[in-house]
């Protein structure tokens, strides 16, 4: 299955849910698809947890995690905390090619037999599945959108082979773009300047 024509199935169904990544093919690839300031990226080990601390913050509003095997062998230990909050508007999408891509393919652990959805299922997710058609895939993601629980779903795609460019925001500049549009959707304010300027003699000057 390719991750590429997954992504291109997911993307008519996402409105103004905020998105977390790792900072693999997934989030160019998605980038490329919804250029939007929704996406936020992440390193490795982190999109899914970071993810499930937004979905408890905003229990209101969809939260969707694109992360990748080796990204999820990484921070395991988030799985029965999903498990025990059960946030019903959390939708993780495990992209597993059992190799970590970014580093030029070397293999996971998931190419030996690791199966991340039965341990996402031991952990207490109930809602946790394998996938590995495309067919699979659509079905699943569409009862993640209509579902009153978690959603964990991992799909078997190849290694990528489309090379989408890199965005050209990252870092502190998708940091912010990402915290603007939490304040837009949110109407709210995150963003605020220091409490008490330095004063003009304390300031450095840049040669």
């Amino acid at each position: 299955m390719n991750r590429y024509e997954c992504l291109e199935m997911l993307a008519p169904k996402v409105t103004d849910e905020p998105i977390i990544t790792n900072l693999g093919g997934v989030a160019r690839e998605w980038h490329q698809l919804r250029p939007q300031g929704n996406l936020y990226q992440t390193y490795l080990g982190h999109a899914t947890s970071l993810a499930l601390g937004l979905a408890l913050a905003l229990p209101h509003r969809r939260v969707l995690s694109l992360d990748g095997d080796g990204s999820m062998l990484f921070a395991l230990t988030v799985l029965p905390v999903i498990a025990r909050q059960d946030p019903p508007n959390l939708i993780a999408i495990i992209f597993d090619n059992e190799a970590y891509e970014a580093t030029g393919g070397l293999p996971t652990l998931t190419s030996g037999g690791t199966d991340l959805a039965g341990m996402a299922r031991a952990a207490g997710i109930r809602s946790a599945r394998l996938v590995r058609e495309p067919p699979e895939f659509r079905e699943a993601i569409d009862e993640a959108f209509r579902a009153k629980e978690v959603s964990f779903i991992v799909a078997k795609v190849d290694i990528a082979t489309r090379k989408a460019p890199y965005p050209t925001n990252f870092g502190i500049e998708n940091k912010l773009q990402f915290l603007r549009y939490i304040e837009k959707v949110e109407n709210i304010q995150l963003l605020k300047p220091p409490r008490k300027m330095l004063p003009q003699d304390k300031l450095v000057k840049i040669k």
